[in-house]
């Protein structure tokens, strides 16, 4: 269970001293209630339930929504830099998806257009200026990518940061790491008490970290690997999710590799040429001495992107 918990944080600095959390499962019982902090942004209804969002900034222009990776919420996604660095120059949206961070659950299977259709409803609710410009990162990228797909009219570019491509999520080896995630998970919420932390966390973890270990928020990271099963066939095979046009494209990968770079470093940076190849106005922007956490390691990086494809939006695009 600590495993998939763990997987649940991987975007937390590491300089949080989170390893010690590897020994407080044989320690002591878990609390059975938890009060979450306040919310940092806002809880907006999107019909009978609410989401969270976290805006700064309020430049003219099209509003710039950052989609966070598997699992990940407004207070731990990494983005928190970016965010404040585009802010003077755009308005900067940060949201948990439904059950993540401080947004309502949802029971039941969730599919991935289900999740874009919340981020739709959620943009009409607070009436934010489109078209948008979304950065996604890890498998936000897919989301982002099948945003601009269902409402390519909401769109005005991407800047996709290290973006898990179809060929790398949807193997047999890859479904099957997901089913035993989602089992430890499980095992886990069935020894839950209450809506307190699944797992006992040392008494100086910072409450927004506690979040990503209460009992619906794994249930809801249950339900993203699960919402990855659920992706129709077609759409599993390379860029199954549809090319892009035109539409103004920033794609970001990791600079850091083993040395000389392994054959999963070569696969990785093949597969992100791909997808910048999928707009004709795609780019490739390599992000030097920098792992998979692009946003928390190297914001500069992902700032000037938001801004290249920015300057690709005619002043007139935007609408509110």
């Amino acid at each position: 269970m600590l495993r998939a918990c763990l997987l649940s944080l991987a975007l937390i600095p590491a300089n949080l001293g989170l390893a010690n959390l590897v020994f407080a499962e044989e320690t002591a019982a878990p609390p059975a209630t938890f009060v979450p902090p306040p919310a940092p942004g806002e809880l907006v209804d999107i019909g009978g339930r609410r989401l969270h969002l976290h805006c700064k900034g309020d430049a003219a222009g099209p509003a710039v929504i950052f989609e966070a990776g598997l699992s990940q919420y407004t207070a731990r996604s990494g983005f928190s830099k970016v965010q404040d660095a585009v802010a003077p120059f755009a308005r900067a949206c940060t949201y948990d998806r439904a059950g993540l961070g401080w947004s309502d659950p949802v029971s039941g299977p969730r599919t991935q257009q289900d999740m874009v259709a919340d981020l739709h409803a959620l943009i009409a609710a607070k009436q934010l200026r489109t078209p948008l410009v979304i950065v996604g990162h890890s498998v936000g990228g897919l989301l982002a990518r099948l945003y601009a797909r269902e409402y390519p009219e909401e769109v005005a570019g991407l800047v996709l940061v290290d973006a898990s491509p179809e060929p790398y999520l949807f193997t047999p080896a890859a479904a099957r790491f997901r089913a035993g995630l989602a089992a430890e998970i499980d095992a886990g919420l069935k020894k839950a008490q209450g809506d307190g932390p699944v797992v006992p966390l040392p008494a100086d973890v910072e409450p927004d970290i506690v979040i990503a270990f209460l009992p619906r928020v794994l249930a809801t990271v249950k339900q993203e690997y699960e919402a990855l099963d659920r992706v129709p066939a077609a759409m599993q095979q390379a860029r199954g999710y549809g090319t892009l046009g035109d539409l103004p494209l920033a794609v970001i990968r990791r600079g850091k590799t083993e040395t000389p770079p392994s054959a999963e470093d070569l696969q990785w940076r093949e597969w992100q040429e791909d997808l910048a190849a999928l707009s004709t106005r795609g780019v490739m922007v390599v992000a030097e001495n920098t792992g998979h956490v692009i946003p928390y390691e190297n914001p500069a990086v992902v700032v000037d992107a938001v801004r290249r494809i920015l300057e690709q939006t005619p002043d007139d695009a935007s609408k509110r």
